[in-house]
């Protein structure tokens, strides 16, 4: 499905789940952009959930574990390069893989956000099979890391 059918099929009362039962958690301020993404991962076969607040992401992190976060970098609250130091540097959440997913860029941004321990950096636009690819890729690894455990 393309980013503009998700759209325009996106209900925006939509409320994000308050369960541990999903795998992959957006976090972006853009609440279309969110619930576009939480719809496109959701017609792929995964579970998905989203918040558009910084803050009560690393909370909903914390108590969730996600095996996979997609993250914005330009957050209100908490930029989006804070918000993977800490969930890299919690070892509860340290293992959680992260997409950044973001409209900057810069070089030293994407740097930075390797440095801190991001597994792919993706800028907005991008096309939905390349977002969807990359998620398979990161589940997938981290299934075979499961399995050689």
């Amino acid at each position: 499905m393309s980013l503009d059918r998700a759209k325009n099929t996106a209900n925006k009362t939509v409320k994000p789940a308050t369960t541990e039962d999903y795998d992959i958690f957006v976090v972006d301020d853009n609440f279309d952009q969110a619930n576009i993404l939480k719809l496109l991962i959701e017609q792929s076969g995964f579970k998905a959930n989203f918040t558009t607040e910084s803050e009560s992401a690393y909370r909903t992190i914390l108590r969730d574990k996600p095996r996979l976060v997609i993250l914005d970098l330009m957050m209100p609250e908490i930029d989006g390069l804070k918000l993977l130091k800490m969930i890299k540097e919690n070892p509860d959440t340290q293992n959680v893989k992260i997409i950044i997913y973001s409209g900057k860029l810069y070089d030293s941004d994407r740097r930075k956000a390797f440095m801190l321990g991001a597994d792919i950096f993706l800028t907005k636009p991008t096309r939905s099979q390349v977002l969807m690819d990359s998620i398979r890729s990161l589940l997938d690894s981290n299934q075979n890391e499961i399995f050689q455990n």
